[in-house]
């Protein structure tokens, strides 16, 4: 473990450089006293997935009402396709049926400028024992607007490779630490048999399921969505390339119904023991390896860097944070709300309660000086943080483009875009239509959104 460590240590000694992490030593945090003067009703609106639902079990169990006794939550938790459709017409329309909800940095910059999001960077960076400067400014410069912050993270992320280690073994296939590719598809034919899909990849439609790893593709395959006079680029050669190898790596070697399966779905393909690789979000990394969450196969899981093509990385970044309303009418209530959850306090409780394996991760300096952590973690985390340190969402492509985001492109037609082309590809996917048919639809869908938004002169 000492070496982990040190490889750990000497890692983020280098990040710094790379994306600007802080390596401060943070101090122990004290426990708040209650605050019984902050009341009202906070009502909220979170995505479904491992980290959130385990923030929903800690706040029935009444751990926040242990800081904010005045305080009521009320909670919407809903599956992430579900609940991005809800927020945004929430917010676009300001129904004011949230206080408080989960956006990526896809949203914060665009809703920031519309005046949609509550100010909070000024009060966290006030709050000694929230300890802002411990978040990686990677991070936060996706929640920055102007010179404000309009949000907080509550766990960070990247995208990685995750396989079997005990069917890559089995098949005499050894994967390599930053693999091509072209290698993770020659993995995946060796890996495939009738009890083992080859490789597992997100099928499932939206721009946040399906489109999120096959974008980072499109990037690494130098292509884009845009050029420079935002003339729709999924049909040029690279784009297609990138598009047609995805889809068919899916459907020669993929699970049956791949259509159907996002992150949750392939996750738990992957602990059945039914993948040979997963290309995913770095936040599966202590899902993964949690004893209790996968039981059988906790200690058999391998990793990689995301894989190279033209691009040496096509990773993306995305955080999950917590933003408030700025029509809210408890506007103290939901930042008391914010802060607590993306405290360090916060993933103290969690880790007290199940260990590290819903633990949000991947947005503070201290969990990757933590010991703890890194008996868990240390197998990934350097991987993880490379990971994050590597993405570049300003400059996510090989060509020049007039647009950011890894895995996205931040325009607010994009939402309805993406869904609209993953449709499309998913439809390939089951045969409805052959993969070029789908990318001149896709082409022909992003190119009206060009025209009719005002983008193509």
């Amino acid at each position: 473990m000492r070496k982990l460590l040190s490889a750990s240590a000497a890692l983020l000694m280098a990040l710094p450089l790379a994306a600007g992490i802080s390596t401060s030593v943070v101090e122990a945090q004290s426990t708040p006293v209650a605050n019984n003067e902050i009341s009202g009703r906070v009502d909220i609106g979170m995505v479904a997935n491992p980290q959130m639902v385990a923030l929903q079990e800690l706040v029935n169990d009444g751990e926040f009402a242990k800081y904010y006794p005045n305080v009521e939550l009320n909670l919407t938790v809903l599956p992430e396709n579900e609940i991005r459709q809800t927020i945004t017409q929430d917010v676009t329309t300001q129904a004011g049926q949230f206080d408080i909800f989960t956006i990526g940095p896809f949203e914060v910059p665009m809703w920031a400028e519309e005046g949609w999001l509550l100010e909070v960077g000024e009060d966290a960076r006030a709050d000694e024992a929230y300890d802002f400067d411990d978040i990686f400014p990677a991070m936060t410069a996706g929640l920055s607007y102007e010179d404000g912050i309009y949000a907080l993270p509550f766990y960070g992320e990247s995208s990685m490779v995750f396989y079997r280690t005990d069917i890559a073994e089995a098949a005499g296939v050894t994967v390599p630490e930053r693999p091509t590719w072209q290698e993770m598809a020659d993995i995946a034919a060796q890996l495939d048999s009738d009890e083992v899909n080859g490789a597992c990849l997100r099928g499932l439609p939206g721009w946040g399921q399906q489109l999120a790893p096959l974008g980072t593709v499109i990037n690494a395959f130098g292509g884009s969505w845009y050029d420079m006079d935002w003339n729709a680029q999924l049909n040029s050669e690279k784009s297609a390339e990138a598009i047609t190898f995805y889809l068919d790596l899916l459907r020669n070697y993929g699970p049956a119904g791949a259509e159907q399966n996002g992150f949750t779905e392939n996750q738990t393909l992957f602990v059945q023991g039914r993948c040979g690789f997963w290309y995913d979000a770095t936040s599966a990394a202590e899902l993964l390896t949690d004893e209790a969450l996968n039981p059988d196969g906790y200690d058999k899981v391998g990793f990689a860097y995301p894989p190279s093509a033209e691009l040496e990385t096509g990773s993306w970044l995305w955080s999950w944070n917590f933003a408030a309303a700025a029509n809210s009418d408890v506007p103290e209530a939901a930042l008391a709300f914010m802060k607590w959850a993306t405290s360090p306090e916060y993933q103290a409780a969690i880790v007290e309660k199940e260990g590290w394996g819903r633990a949000p991760t991947g947005t503070r300096t201290s969990t990757y000086e933590n010991e703890s952590y890194l008996e868990r973690a240390g197998d990934f985390a350097p991987i993880v943080l490379g990971a994050i340190s590597e993405a570049n969402p300003n400059a996510p492509t090989a060509m020049e483009v007039p647009y950011t985001g890894g895995q996205f492109v931040r325009i607010p037609e994009f939402q309805q875009l993406g869904n609209d082309v993953s449709q499309e590809f998913a439809a390939a996917l089951v045969g409805n239509q052959t993969i070029e048919e789908a990318i001149e639809k896709a082409n022909d869908l992003a190119n009206t959104v060009a025209i009719e938004g005002g983008y193509q002169s």
